[in-house]
């Protein structure tokens, strides 16, 4: 009789979890495809240019066809990616001493190094063209030496061409002890603009590029853009990571600002982007479902069940605390599924990153040292690759970057826009696949996507089917 109680009972459970998550799970498939990551950032990145990513979590991983991963040298934790001088092949930015690897399409890096470090401790960085010259610069945080100061100088390194690089901003006091750091087109002006997330209960920096394309081309803007990272428009938190994503679908590039709370402090904020009739300044939803934890750390954000909305997947650092995942409703309501997902007991990480490592149209999951497999749910989807049109001979510069970092892409389906950008960063110091990953529910009549290029103000259209993988190369110009 107890057995078929237990049984019973048994059966409830996984009913209501397949009820919670539609039937989808996650798997970890660790030891299963050969891993061992370090448990400290993670990097989806295709190094090869082969079509599967690969992994860089304190190593780098080469992906077998999404059938194993094999270790193929040394990596790190404090990463970024871009591709510097426009050669088709992924660069790194190491952020925790100034490290450049410039790829050389093998798996294998050349080192170098940017020209000086203006902060003596960092913690994060990213990537972007910040002048519109089509070479990726480098956004550098300085973080804290707790004890000494409260917090060491941000600055800019401007691409000169390839592989050198030239110091041309330091942040001016106060500064504060920076983060997590990201950037995204929030103002749709084709200037890249960047995010940066302070501790200590300092407020968020949101800095808009003016596109004037003078150094350091950066304008404050978190008051005006009410984008602190604290309820209202007050300070913010204790900030270790945040993510920019469309967390509505309206076409208009979202925030959400992530917050370690000790018991009465401000808790982590999404930030509604209200579009050009309002400044595309930021409305403050509040938490959103967003369960209160201490040491909540490192976000990001994925369409994990194809549906077209974003879900959240939220790592946190005390013992006692644990990893959350939280399913969208497309409309600012987050539910924990966190249990019924499989993703339950999560040790202390920051680490967190989506990329869809076997191609099979779910993304899947790097987190806490472990991969985690996506089941998937049937939901139809699209991949879009984009190609910026410099190259490692345009020395003269004018065009868009190689990796394309700061494109947006668009795709309407029913009431929906459903936006994606290409980033370098997200959270503390990971990196979401950059293929960008739509999905698109029961759709099944071909798409057409709108991609606006960083620096550019005409529009390219192109066409897919559903369930595939397109590359599209940007081919206009402002000449």
């Amino acid at each position: 009789m107890h057995t078929i109680c237990r049984t019973f009972l048994t059966v409830i459970v996984l009913t209501l979890a397949a009820l919670t998550t539609g039937g989808q799970t996650f798997e970890n498939v660790t030891a299963a495809m050969g891993l061992s990551p370090a448990n400290d950032g993670a990097s989806w990145v295709d190094v090869n240019n082969d079509g599967w990513v690969d992994l860089v979590a304190g190593a780098l991983w080469i992906n077998e066809e999404g059938k194993k991963f094999v270790k193929a040298g040394g990596g790190g934790s404090l990463l970024s990616w871009a591709d510097f001088d426009n050669d088709g092949n992924l660069d790194w930015f190491n952020a925790g001493g100034g490290g450049i690897g410039f790829g050389n399409g093998d798996g294998t890096f050349a080192g170098n190094s940017l020209p000086s470090k203006p902060a003596d401790i960092c913690d994060g960085g990213t990537c972007l063209d910040i002048n519109g010259d089509g070479f990726v610069d480098v956004y550098w945080t300085g973080y804290e030496n707790w004890g000494i100061v409260n917090g060491y100088p941000d600055s800019i390194f401007h691409n000169k061409g390839g592989r050198t690089f030239e110091l041309v901003w330091t942040q001016e006091p106060p500064v504060f002890p920076g983060r997590g750091t990201t950037a995204a087109d929030y103002n749709n002006d084709g200037a890249t603009d960047i995010y940066v997330s302070d501790y200590r209960l300092c407020g968020n920096l949101l800095w808009k590029n003016d596109g004037s394309l003078k150094a350091p081309g950066i304008v404050f803007a978190s008051i005006e853009a009410g984008a602190m990272g604290g309820p209202g428009n007050q300070g913010g938190g204790h900030s270790i990571g945040a993510s920019f994503g469309d967390l509505d679908s309206d076409g208009y590039i979202d925030l959400f600002a992530g917050n370690f709370a000790h018991g009465g402090q401000p808790q982590s904020q999404c930030l509604r982007n209200r579009g050009p009739e309002h400044g595309y300044a930021f409305e403050n939803k509040g938490t959103c479902g967003v369960v209160y934890q201490e040491s909540y750390a490192s976000p990001a954000l994925g369409d994990f069940d194809n549906d077209g909305d974003l879900d959240l997947y939220f790592t946190t650092v005390y013992g006692h605390n644990h990893s959350k995942f939280f399913k969208s409703d497309g409309n600012w309501g987050f539910s924990e599924i966190t249990g019924p997902a499989g993703l339950g007991g999560m040790p202390p990480t920051t680490q967190g990153a989506w990329g869809d490592f076997d191609n099979d149209g779910d993304l899947d999951l790097a987190t806490g040292g472990r991969l985690y497999r996506n089941s998937g749910t049937g939901n139809n989807w699209l991949k879009v690759r984009l190609q910026g049109n410099a190259s490692a001979d345009s020395a003269a510069g004018g065009k868009v970057n190689r990796a394309a970092l700061g494109a947006i892409a668009r795709i309407k389906v029913g009431d929906k826009t459903i936006t994606r950008h290409v980033e370098s960063s997200t959270g503390r110091s990971n990196t979401n696949d950059m293929t960008l990953h739509f999905g698109l529910g029961e759709r099944e009549e071909d798409v057409e996507i709108e991609i606006s290029w960083p620096y550019t103000k005409k529009k390219q259209i192109a066409t897919a089917s559903v369930n595939t993988t397109i590359t599209v190369v940007c081919s206009v110009s402002d000449d």
